[in-house]
């Protein structure tokens, strides 16, 4: 107990101080954490108008030259590369290429040999075909290279086209680190299945799978604090226009470390604090087993007065059931007398025989009345702290014998006694009390008729005693009530004060033993007991 009582008391004091450093830590943190989120956000939103602008204005370029350059001039060589040259002056654009409805490609301007290639089974050309419009994810191709295509559907003549561009992903990746972007922030973009569309040093190759996996729709930017290797960072996302890629922003966090050691004082003030709260919670710690102490020896004086009383109780009550059982055998004694006092009046006696049926009836009385009243006195005697091997099918009888002297004539006790129950380890005294109390509240439970069922067996390493009545069942919400101090279901009509269950709990648990009760309607009611048979360790 004094253990416990200093590890509580060490507890309970590094509980203020542990909340006065997360209060600290905190404090320090939220400003970092506040400047952190601003800049994030910042960059994020400003990256993603810049990719938004780029892809925005692919698109415009296309619908100006859809809507301005018939499909004849777009299908001539010369002219597309005219116009190919045009859009690479602002950068980005790899190539340009017409295609018809079917998929087929009517003419291409640009570096790779793709003249005549079918595009009819492609993604982005079934997208561009349903939609009107379409924004690829960073895909080979025919030409085994990453790339993106930004392509447009428009009508000449009855006929359906697509219009389309290749985009450069390292312009991507150039938008995404311009303007001097922190070193220490990793830029980013995947698609709706977690895999980069933009090459970056520190998150991975292109198309290949994101570590932090998909990322759900949201408006706007998410800021959220996660941890990667063991290390605490943010992570702030931003969904492009059209939902179909999505803008990451990822940078360290400060440890916890690193924000203590930005204010030293707070150091010194935990490293004070931890040499005073264990020193305060040793004494704490002394102070409390000191009043444990006088509270267990308070404890067991009231335990032990509580049994006491109880006890006298019991015996009050077979005091008056003996001086009723004893006069029968004091009114046969006095007529015995009475009748050799006549007898002997005369000379002789004549029938000696008659005589000895007498003397035998007298000291068959005699001997009835003596093992009730030496039953009686043994048991108020014996009480004390003293253990023995207590046979429990004996101490049972005997605690029934001084009952059935007492006259409980009207209800049938049923003995269950297993053979060769082994000794138990216990106080014959204190054991009795508990069978005492236990078959008088049997007893006050089936009336004037009904049985009370005793049982003594082996359980493991110990004995079980079980005290089975058929009478009304305890109710349930004071089922859990019978074992407390001054409860009972007796009624204030009774004359208990229950004290009797709850001493008997503290009695069993003093003996190495347990408790137990069962009721349940239409079965009656059973205390379970269990000693053990070895002696418990002092």
């Amino acid at each position: 107990m004094r253990w416990q009582s200093l590890v509580a008391s060490i507890a309970l004091g590094l509980i203020p101080l542990a909340m006065l450093a997360v209060v600290g830590l905190r404090a320090l943190q939220r400003a970092s954490d506040a400047q952190a989120r601003d800049a994030m956000t910042a960059l994020v939103l400003g990256r993603r108008s810049t990719v938004e602008l780029l892809l925005d204005e692919k698109l415009r370029q296309l619908r100006v030259i859809a809507t301005s350059v018939p499909v004849a001039q777009l299908t001539d060589l010369d002219h597309l590369q005219t116009l190919l040259r045009s859009m690479q002056q602002n950068g980005g654009i790899v190539d340009l290429g017409v295609i018809d409805e079917q998929g087929q490609q009517l003419a291409y301007a640009g570096p790779y040999p793709l003249a005549h290639r079918n595009y009819r089974d492609t993604p982005w050309f079934r997208k561009v075909m349903r939609e009107g419009a379409c924004q690829s994810d960073v895909f080979l191709g025919y030409r085994n290279v990453p790339h993106v295509v930004v392509a447009i559907k428009t009508r000449d003549q009855g006929h359906d086209y697509v219009l389309r561009v290749t985009i450069d992903i390292d312009l991507l990746g150039t938008l995404l680190r311009q303007d001097g972007a922190e070193s220490a922030v990793e830029l980013f973009i995947l698609n709706r299945a977690g895999e980069f569309q933009t090459q970056t040093s520190l998150a991975g190759r292109v198309m290949a799978k994101a570590a932090i996996g998909r990322v759900s729709p949201h408006p706007g930017v998410r800021l959220v604090a996660t941890e990667r290797h063991g290390r605490r960072e943010y992570l702030a996302t931003a969904w492009l226009r059209g939902d179909s890629w999505v803008l990451v922003a990822r940078r360290g966090a400060d440890s916890h470390w690193a924000t203590f050691e930005s204010q030293p004082a707070i150091l010194w003030v935990l490293a004070l604090l931890l040499v005073t709260v264990p020193v305060a919670g040793v004494l704490m710690a002394r102070l409390r087993a000191r009043q444990l102490r006088e509270l267990e020896a308070y404890h067991a004086t009231q335990v032990e007065a509580a049994a006491q009383g109880d006890k006298m109780g019991t015996l009050c009550r077979m005091a008056a059931s003996v001086a009723h059982e004893l006069r029968g055998p004091l009114a046969t004694i006095g007529d015995e007398l009475g009748q050799l006092g006549a007898l002997l009046d005369h000379a002789y006696v004549r029938d000696v025989e008659d005589v000895r049926n007498r003397l035998d009836r007298i000291g068959t009385q005699v001997e009835r009345s003596r093992r009730v009243t030496h039953g009686l006195v043994a048991f108020s005697r014996r009480f004390g702290p003293e253990k023995e091997l207590v046979n429990v099918g004996a101490a049972l009888d005997e605690a029934l014998g001084l009952l059935e002297s007492g006259g409980t004539p009207s209800v049938r006790l049923v003995r269950h006694y297993a053979p060769e129950v082994p000794p138990i380890h216990s106080n014959l005294a204190q054991t009795q009390q508990v069978f005492l109390t236990l078959i008088n509240s049997a007893l006050d439970a089936v009336g004037d008729q009904g049985e009370v069922h005793l049982h003594v067996e082996g359980s493991g390493l110990g004995v079980s005693v079980r005290i089975h009545d058929d009478g009304p069942a305890i109710p349930a919400d004071q089922l859990r009530h019978v074992f407390e101090p001054f409860f009972s279901t007796a009624g204030a009509s009774r004359r208990y004060w229950g004290l009797g269950l709850a001493s008997c709990r503290d009695v069993m648990r003093s003996l190495g033993g347990r408790m137990d009760v069962t009721s349940l309607p239409g079965q009656g009611t059973t205390f379970s007991l269990w000693f053990p048979t070895a002696a418990p360790p002092q």
